[in-house]
């Protein structure tokens, strides 16, 4: 039976962008830090360590929109276009989900930031967004979820 493998470059990428070290990343997972960094050496990673670095919560605080639109985000999904302006990630999140929710955002937002982060962010702001949205997003969560 053969391990399904990613590039190892993908999984920099995504640590840079949730601003993530691959000790942090380690300790979230609990795979040893030492076959964590082997990866570099082989060129290719898990599949299922990719799953869990996108379930893994983002430890940035501010997002650039370019970050996510480098992630794949389309730039008309997002609120604020500026590519280079610095926001705090909870603010980002709610205000790009009440401008355009749907599944494929969802998802985008859960592999960069971590589905916590987003529930957080809700939670966070759960008097500005109405509760049939946090339902929805609640709902598409654990759908990808279960998916993965």
């Amino acid at each position: 039976m053969t391990t399904m493998k990613t590039d190892h470059k993908a999984f920099e990428v995504l640590l840079k962008a949730k601003g993530v070290s691959k000790k942090a990343f380690s300790a979230y997972s609990g795979i040893p830090y030492y076959t964590v960094a082997g990866w570099k050496k082989s060129g290719q990673v898990p599949r299922y360590a990719m799953v869990l670095l996108a379930q893994m919560p983002s430890a940035k605080e501010y997002v650039r929109a370019g970050e996510l639109l480098a992630a794949g985000l389309p730039k008309a999904i997002l609120w604020n276009n500026d590519p280079n302006k610095k926001v705090p990630v909870d603010i980002f999140i709610v205000a790009t989900l009440e401008r355009a929710y749907n599944d494929f955002v969802v998802e985008k937002l859960a592999e960069f930031f971590g589905r916590e982060r987003i529930l957080a962010a809700l939670l966070k702001y759960k008097e500005r967004v109405s509760e049939r949205l946090i339902q929805r997003v609640t709902s598409c969560l654990q759908h990808i979820k279960a998916a993965a």
